[in-house]
């Protein structure tokens, strides 16, 4: 079995127990994966339409406002992701600190 076939089953496994793409993490994960593995980025995009159930927000967020285009394998997490969590984060510590003192 060469490189390419183990590959291709790694990559059908993966889906497989995956394969519900619901929010912007696991899309991001998944299409860095693909761009890893030397996929361009449509050919990754076609891959998860093709084998993924995908969501709304998914669908709305990174095909359809093409943001797709912008992930990079040189990033650890897309900047609009970066802001949600660190504006989660804020929001939770911000309540935690006022609420320790009452």
């Amino acid at each position: 079995m060469d490189y390419s076939e183990e590959f291709a089953e790694e990559l059908e496994d993966y889906i497989k127990e995956n394969y519900e793409v619901y929010d912007r993490f696991t899309f991001d994960y998944l299409f860095r994966k693909l761009l890893r593995d030397g996929y361009d980025h449509e050919e990754a995009l076609d891959i998860i339409i093709h084998n993924c159930a995908l969501s709304t927000l998914v669908m709305q967020e990174r095909i359809y406002n093409s943001y797709y285009l912008k992930i990079s394998v040189n990033e650890k997490i897309s900047d609009d992701l970066l802001e949600l969590r660190n504006e989660i984060f804020n929001k939770y510590f911000k309540n935690r600190v006022f609420h320790i003192g009452s």
